[in-house]
C-alpha cells in the first residue's frame, strides 16, 4: 500500500488529516486512534450495507469509485466510467490465488472508460466499490461532505 516501510495506518492518517508529506520527527499513528477507527468502520460498513448492484445501477449510468474504495488501476480516482452491463449473479475470477487481494472478489458491474492513452477499456468491478456521480460518497471525508 505504501512504497516505503511506513505503516499503512500512518499513510491513512496523513490522508485523513490532509497532510501529503509527513515530517521526519512526526509521531507514528496509533491504530487505536478514534479518527482512524471511525473511518475504518465507516468504510467497512459502506461495503457491507450496500444494496445489490443490479438494484442500484443500470446501463449508461455514470459512476466513479467511492472515496477510499479504489482497488484497480483504472478508472482513475474521480474519473467517470459508464456502466455497460450489470449482473444479478456476480462472477469471480478463478485465476486468482488465495493470496491475491482480488481472490473471490464479486465482479458484477462492467464499466467502460478511456485510459490516458486514449484507449476505451472495459473492466468488471465489484459494484459495492462504485457510486453514481451524484452520490456524496464520491468525496473525501476532508471535503466535509462525506457522511453528512
Amino acid at each position: 500500500m505504501t512504497q516505503s516501510n511506513e505503516h499503512w495506518l500512518a499513510s491513512l492518517g496523513r490522508v485523513l488529516t490532509g497532510r501529503r508529506k509527513q515530517s521526519v520527527e512526526a509521531n507514528r499513528i496509533d491504530p487505536s486512534d478514534p479518527a482512524i477507527t471511525k473511518m475504518t468502520i465507516s468504510l467497512a460498513l459502506d461495503l457491507l450495507n450496500e444494496d445489490r448492484s443490479h438494484e442500484r445501477f443500470s446501463p449508461r449510468d455514470r459512476v466513479s469509485w467511492k472515496w477510499g474504495m479504489k482497488n484497480k488501476s483504472v478508472p482513475l480516482a474521480r474519473q467517470t466510467a459508464v456502466v455497460l452491463k450489470v449482473r444479478q449473479d456476480p462472477i469471480t475470477d478463478s485465476t486468482q490465488s488465495p493470496s491475491s487481494t482480488y481472490y473471490e472478489e464479486p465482479l458484477d458491474v462492467l464499466v467502460g472508460m478511456y485510459t490516458h492513452e486514449g484507449i476505451f477499456r472495459e473492466l468488471w468491478i465489484d459494484g459495492r466499490r462504485l457510486c453514481l456521480l451524484t452520490d456524496q460518497r464520491l468525496n473525501s471525508p476532508n471535503d466535509g461532505s462525506y457522511g453528512a
